[in-house]
């Protein structure tokens, strides 16, 4: 109920902000073109038509559920860091980030806008249907943008894929050091504030944007291209990223578990409804059950460099067979309603032997919303067989 409470106040709110114009001159009066350097943005490349291919077999990716299925199975990206001095920013709602420069054009291919189940081009962003504006909060300073739509706030794989990794794309153009203020979605979470500080970025320098106006402009703003860009497929650099930056002796703690099984019963959605018994039988090929709430950033890390195996339901948490070493068996069970690529995309690219299974879903679902929110039932006769066949 309080959730259902939430979304229409938020519906009301979004119509409001629609209908009633306040500051209207704050809205774009057009689109900057993309990848052009003029006095309202520079563009530095950092990746050149960098090649993204998806590396799953054709039996999985026939499998992919339609509503998030991809018609391309690689694509080739052109990356950049945009700076734009008396930049805007505007992200009034969780569907969009709108990057604006001191001329009052939109600038495209650094902004974010999702309708209808896509990122829409630049023409499209809801910024244009905006009519109520807060004057910006500003900002004495250099900022740079993290922001990725609602997902990089309080979703760990969108944290760490969509929204941090950005930090790559900055710290290769060589523009790190001349950022003051960082604008992230959130720190509500103790693994953003502690990976910022893996990165050398300390709380003074850290805007929450959901603590603040959702508007602010910058005396240089910093944004760059999303790291997916507008498609699924995530790129081998995020992976290498995070192991170049995170995979540290000093932050890799003890577990004496090589078998890991994740569990979900610390989350209200895709739980095991047989996990009892799942549990009984993989006790006996030597797996140990972990909640990945109860482990801190680093105990994360880790938990799955040090894996030999790695078993779960699909989920945010299995962001972290990133930090898996090349060759760590990964079994991924998947809703029969909910099959995507992120997870298989991010083990591929990182080396690892990858398998999966399709198990039984507690519910039909034929979208991404209602389909994430299902429970499964995991086939134990079919899985001993995968175990026997593999460890």
């Amino acid at each position: 109920m309080k959730q259902l409470k939430k979304k229409i106040t938020n519906r009301l709110k979004l119509m409001a902000e629609r209908a009633i114009p306040h500051n209207i001159q704050y809205q774009p009066n057009g689109v900057h073109p993309d990848a052009v350097s003029d006095a309202d943005v520079q563009y530095t490349q950092v990746y050149s038509n960098y090649h993204n291919p998806l590396k799953i077999t054709d039996d999985l990716f026939d499998l992919l559920s339609d509503y998030d299925k991809p018609d391309y199975k690689s694509v080739d990206i052109d990356y950049y860091i945009a700076e734009i001095p008396n930049g805007r920013v505007f992200f009034g709602n969780v569907a969009t980030v709108a990057i604006i420069s001191q001329s009052n054009k939109l600038v495209g291919d650094m902004s974010f806008s999702y309708a209808d189940g896509d990122v829409v081009e630049a023409e499209k962003n809801n910024i244009f249907h905006q009519k109520y504006f807060n004057d910006p909060e500003e900002y004495d300073g250099t900022v740079f943008s993290l922001l990725t739509g609602g997902g990089g706030g309080k979703n760990y794989a969108h944290w760490l894929i969509d929204s941090l990794s950005r930090i790559h794309l900055l710290q290769k153009s060589g523009k790190f050091d001349e950022v003051d203020y960082f604008l992230v979605p959130s720190i509500r979470y103790d693994f953003q504030e502690d990976a910022l500080k893996e990165l050398g970025i300390t709380r003074d320098k850290i805007i929450e944007a959901d603590k603040i106006s959702p508007h602010i402009k910058a005396k240089k703003l910093i944004a760059s291209t999303a790291p997916r860009h507008k498609y699924v497929i995530i790129p081998e650099w995020v992976g290498d990223f995070y192991k170049d930056n995170f995979l540290k002796p000093e932050n890799l703690k003890d577990f004496d578990s090589p078998n890991v099984y994740v569990s979900r019963a610390d989350s209200g959605i895709r739980n095991v409804l047989n996990e009892p018994e799942l549990m009984e039988m993989l006790e006996g090929y030597g797996f140990k059950s972990f909640e990945l709430s109860k482990l801190n950033f680093k105990e994360k890390i880790s938990l799955f460099a040090k894996a030999k195996t790695v078993l779960s339901v699909h989920g945010a948490g299995l962001t972290n067979v990133m930090f898996c070493e090349k060759g760590t068996k990964f079994i991924e069970l998947y809703p029969d309603v909910f099959v995507l690529t992120t997870y298989v995309d991010l083990a591929t690219k990182a080396g690892l032997d990858y398998s999966y299974m399709i198990c039984k879903s507690s519910a039909f679902a034929d979208n991404g919303n209602d389909a994430q929110k299902v429970h499964v039932t995991v086939d134990l006769p079919e899985l001993k067989k995968m175990l026997e066949a593999q460890l």
